[in-house]
């Protein structure tokens, strides 16, 4: 209460929302997710999950490549040259790989800064219990400041995604009982801590240096949110996704027409696997490039906020089990 009464106004004044706050609420948008290769069908399973978000963009290439079959052969073989179609294929394939790497980077440094939130987050466990011990007055100090703690980094995992999970906003009403902390964002929940830093000092609970040390945990997980924020908010150019999607469909367009002129039997359903093979590759990058919304391919960050409740709340918290079992197909 002292502390939130010492920070009211200046939450108020200064605290303003994350930059990933104004969540999209829109029902057609998915929640964020994982998809893991387990038990013995897992193949067959990843399989038939990731074909439910390319169903579409392959039953139109199929539509296309038999209304081609209609076409001229001798028209097929001249407007896809012999010569035109290996230079074009393989730029293509430069284009989709390096637009795929870029993608891939970002998924990979998005895992990075929650891994890094994890190990700040024990790191502020274990700060506490350094600096204040382990008796019964410290705990009573410790336990808000982990509650607090674990309330920001599930408000993190919401504002992140692109529209709420149903685990994650029961799991922020549940803290936000715990600690009295009704609708309040990161920015607001990381003001409150570095006040109640401020209040261990002037309490004479900390000496200078360790409010020092205190603070610089709470600049390591703010750097982290920022890194995140910033995958959120700034994909590659959507001038360039356009572009490549466009000059896959048109050269999965043209090596089907020439590849089904010239081999008569098996021709068509040869260039047809590779045209669904391109448009495959393309797709699965533009889903990994936002790696926070897109279905199956994203981070599994309620699993990642349940075991950083568990480090800092003990295992019988409700929120320390994660929402899905070790054999599920999909991590949320």
């Amino acid at each position: 209460m002292a502390i939130k009464c010492l920070g009211a106004a200046l939450i108020e004044e200064l605290a303003q929302p994350s930059a990933c706050d104004n969540i999209d609420q829109s029902p057609t948008t998915p929640s964020s997710s994982i998809l893991r290769q387990v038990g013995r069908f897992g193949y067959f399973k990843v399989i038939a999950e990731v074909s439910k978000f390319l169903w579409d963009d392959l039953a139109v290439a199929l539509i296309l490549c038999l209304a081609i079959l209609r076409f001229d052969k001798e028209f097929a073989k001249a407007i896809g040259p012999e010569l035109l179609l290996p230079i074009l294929g393989i730029a293509i394939s430069v284009f989709t790989s390096f637009r795929n790497s870029q993608a891939y980077g970002r998924w990979w440094e998005a895992r990075t800064l929650w891994g890094s939130l994890v190990n700040e987050s024990r790191n502020w466990r274990n700060s506490l219990y350094t600096l204040l011990g382990n008796g019964q007055k410290a705990e009573a100090l410790i336990r808000p400041l982990l509650e607090r703690h674990v309330l920001l980094i599930w408000t993190i995992n919401n504002e992140l995604r692109r529209r709420p999970h149903a685990h994650t906003t029961k799991a922020i009403a549940q803290l936000a009982a715990e600690t009295n902390n009704q609708n309040a964002t990161s920015q607001e929940l990381f003001l409150q801590q570095s006040l109640a830093i401020q209040l261990l000092f002037s309490e004479q609970s900390i000496t200078d240096f360790s409010r020092l040390q205190l603070m610089k945990v709470q600049d390591d997980i703010t750097n982290s949110l920022g890194g995140l924020e910033r995958i959120r908010n700034e994909p590659l150019p959507s001038s360039y996704d356009v572009f490549i999607r466009l000059s896959v469909w048109a050269f999965g367009i043209l090596l089907f027409m020439r590849i089904a002129a010239a081999y008569q039997a098996f021709g068509a359903i040869t260039g047809f696997l590779i045209m669904a093979g391109f448009i495959t590759a393309e797709r699965l990058g533009a889903y990994i490039e936002q790696p926070f919304a897109e279905p199956s391919l994203s981070l599994p960050m309620n699993r990642l906020c349940s075991v950083i409740t568990n480090n800092l709340l003990g295992s019988s918290h409700p929120l320390a089990t994660p929402p899905e079992n070790e054999q599920s197909t999909i991590w949320t």
